[in-house]
């Protein structure tokens, strides 16, 4: 047997948005591999596979606003947005104006447009967490299932992450 030892020295040298960047295409990496294989038929399709489809795409996602704002904004506190690709993408609309930097982030929460603000914000505590979370974990803190009702189909999602892997060979070329 060959052993191949990899360590984090090989990125070490990055600037944070390259090593950000490096995990956002690995955690997008794996989320496909599994999508593929549940496509295929290899394995059983189950909520818990599709929750980690879903968690290692949607942290992808974030890893990669982060990158991206941190590259054009070296000050930007990404870090105090946590989890939130909400507030991680409004970062992205007021730093990235330019239309080359148009892009329909996944992982947001979308309300049809006639919603007013007072409704949007009596529904907003309904929200249970953030997706890296949400789908972390199969339940929330104290054992208590998430609110609402969630599903996944692996079919109608491969093309998401397609999307998803082209949008950021595209962002991160216009950005450099």
């Amino acid at each position: 047997m060959s052993w191949h030892m990899v360590t984090d020295s090989e990125i070490q040298h990055l600037t944070v948005p390259e090593k950000l960047f490096a995990y956002a295409e690995s955690y997008l990496r794996a989320a496909t591999a599994l999508c593929e294989q549940l496509v295929a038929g290899n394995a059983p399709c189950t909520w818990a596979d599709g929750a980690v489809v879903l968690m290692l795409s949607a942290h992808a996602t974030e890893m990669f606003l982060k990158g991206l704002l941190l590259r054009r904004v070296p000050e930007q506190q990404v870090w105090n947005r946590g989890h939130d690709i909400e507030g991680l993408t409004a970062d992205l609309r007021k730093h990235f104006p330019e239309a080359e930097f148009g892009w329909e982030v996944p992982f947001r929460t979308e309300y049809p447009e006639n919603m007013t603000a007072d409704e949007i914000a009596t529904l907003s505590p309904f929200r249970d967490a953030p997706p890296s979370i949400l789908y972390r974990y199969p339940v929330g803190k104290m054992g208590k299932d998430w609110n609402g009702f969630y599903g996944f189909e692996p079919n109608s999602f491969l093309p998401v992450l397609r999307e998803l892997k082209h949008d950021f060979t595209r962002l991160r070329c216009v950005a450099a």
